[in-house]
């Protein structure tokens, strides 16, 4: 898993996996997801689905400091 710069661009489709950040939900702690949408304002903000989330159809939004790429 690779730690997310400010040179590393998020896009659509993107694995990620969740980690502590400011605003954290801990219960999505360590579970990983695909980026369905990026925002660029609040900078790096994106969309993701959680894999095995009972409601596949539910996603939740995170900011940069709570993600990090290159989930398998």
């Amino acid at each position: 898993m690779s730690e997310l710069t400010p040179d590393r661009d998020l896009k659509n489709g993107d694995r990620i996996q969740i980690r502590q950040g400011q605003r954290s939900i801990p219960d999505l702690l360590g579970h990983i997801g695909t980026i369905m949408e990026v925002f660029r304002a609040p900078l790096g903000s994106c969309m993701v689905r959680i894999d095995n989330d009972p409601d596949g159809q539910r996603e939740w939004f995170f900011y940069r400091d709570e993600i990090a790429t290159g989930a398998g």
